[in-house]
């Protein structure tokens, strides 16, 4: 059995199984999920990249615009 371990650590057939052992064990992380009671993301990341006035009303007006929007289109679909 020595016999064999030198072999194969010789061959470096060792390092290239853990290699592999390595890489299909990696694991891989979802996204995490929306909240449901919250605002989605793609409303808040919609309303960042608009530009609006430092004044409050605007941007509630728009969030307005985008959930109801949103809304719509998760009835229609």
């Amino acid at each position: 059995m020595a016999n064999m371990r030198s072999r194969l650590r010789s061959s470096n057939v060792l390092a290239r199984v853990e290699q592999a052992l390595k890489q299909s064990h990696r694991r891989y992380y979802l996204a995490p999920p929306e909240n449901p009671h919250g605002v989605p993301r793609t409303i808040l990341k919609a309303l960042q990249l608009q530009t609006l006035a430092g004044d409050q009303r605007p941007y509630d007006l728009r969030l307005q615009q985008l959930l109801t929007l949103h809304d719509l289109q998760k009835g229609g679909a």
